[in-house]
């Protein structure tokens, strides 16, 4: 009789944390990151016998109630929130964020929510750091994972180069001025000029001008002259470009071209002129050059792409690709534990995860947040099922006491 007493008894305390479950669920259903858990309850057995009659087993058991045996995470997707901060960032896919506190313990999130610190510091928002990899001036990643860092400023650089990129042209329609000595102070002794800036060591910029005098039709030719922050009495450079019948250059590139500042703050500039992309076709011209150096600059904005690549945009109109985020997931995800404030750690260190660059099994949204995956809607069909769990079962303890004061009665 007693024993009925404690098995309705472990069937109110399993819908007590049913119900302490199912109250997280709903409780966070506005935390970024968060995935809602399940209640996993197991039977337990006061008794078993087993006694056979005729060669044939007879089992008796009788059970001893139920308790909550496990939790189970649902880790899939949440739907997403617009925020239009480049720096909040939601997961589209497997795998989760990481982060590093101070003391040296990396977490894994899927809460994107993070902010510059005044260091540059990549951070969320309990101030640890984000993890991923440090790119090189080429965009390469260079090193091991750690800490991501925005410079806040771009230093100064020296041009070393001047591109031709495509689609730069020169017009093959252009007529031939051979007959006039080429002078920069009167347009028709050349066919077009073009002016590009470059840097010295300082950040000053400069301006080269290209003056181009188409001088063969036969042979393609054209001759270059190359002057420096606007004194055309000083040639500071000239080559002649000839090109195939097809319009591609066939000669003249690279050439070297060496600029005496006249300012005279710094040593004299050697800059590589390079014409290669350059082309020469019955068509418009068009120039357009990249160069290697640049101003100092300050940071102005901070994007990030869908393969996790973050770049910083400086106020001297420079684009730079900083850092690329490092993205872990886990063969069984269920080893993770939750640390609280939306953080997970693997539950025996020795569960280490794979790690990867963003983009590969997981696509990185800039702008947006996940929110909660908890479904509303079947929480609280829960909620209902437990609710009556726990009534059914305080009225089984209603019941056996009825029952056991019936038994009182009989010696009455």
């Amino acid at each position: 009789m007693l024993q009925s007493f404690y098995t309705a008894f472990t069937g109110l305390n399993a819908e007590k944390n049913w119900l302490s479950v199912i109250s997280d669920n709903i409780a966070n259903v506005n935390t970024v990151g968060y995935k809602s858990e399940r209640a996993v309850f197991e039977d337990l057995l006061a008794s078993s016998l087993t006694t056979y009659s005729n060669g044939s087993p007879i089992n008796r058991e009788i059970g001893g109630g139920v308790f909550v045996g496990a939790t189970v995470k649902d880790f899939s997707q949440g739907t997403f929130m617009n925020t239009n901060n480049p720096l909040d960032m939601a997961l589209d896919g497997e795998g989760f964020f990481m982060v590093r506190s101070n003391d040296g313990v990396t977490y894994y999130t899927r809460n994107g929510e993070f902010r510059l610190d005044a260091n540059g510091d990549l951070i969320n928002m309990l101030g640890m750091k984000v993890q991923g990899w440090m790119l090189d001036d080429v965009g390469n990643m260079s090193g091991s994972i750690g800490s991501i860092n925005v410079p806040m400023s771009m230093q100064p650089a020296k041009t070393t180069y001047v591109k031709m990129k495509e689609p730069s042209n020169l017009d093959s329609r252009a007529p031939v001025l051979s007959a006039a000595a080429f002078d920069p102070s009167d347009s028709t002794t050349y066919n077009y000029v073009n002016s590009v800036t470059v840097y010295d060591s300082l950040g000053n910029p400069h301006t080269l001008d290209l003056y181009f005098v188409h001088t063969d039709a036969a042979t393609n030719s054209w001759d270059v002259h190359v002057y420096a922050d606007g004194d055309t009495t000083t040639q500071v450079g000239s080559t002649t470009l000839t090109f195939d019948s097809e319009g591609n250059l066939t000669g003249g590139s690279p050439t070297t071209v060496s600029v005496n500042l006249t300012n005279g703050a710094t040593s004299p500039m050697n800059i590589s002129l390079q014409f290669d992309g350059m082309r020469q076709v019955a068509s418009d011209f068009i120039f357009y050059a990249e160069q290697d150096g640049n101003s100092k600059g300050d940071l102005m904005a901070v994007s990030v792409s869908e393969d996790g690549i973050i770049k910083a945009s400086y106020t001297n109109g420079k684009v730079k690709d900083i850092a690329r985020l490092a993205i872990a997931t886990f063969k069984d995800k269920e080893i993770l534990t939750r640390k609280g404030s939306w953080l997970y750690l693997p539950n025996q260190q020795t569960f280490t995860p794979v790690i990867m660059p963003g983009g590969v099994i997981s696509k990185i949204r800039s702008g947006m947040l996940e929110m909660s995956n908890v479904d509303i809607a079947s929480e609280f069909i829960n909620l209902i099922t437990a609710q009556r769990a726990y009534q059914a079962n305080a009225r089984v303890i209603t019941t056996d006491d009825q029952i056991l004061q019936e038994t009182m009665n009989i010696k009455r």
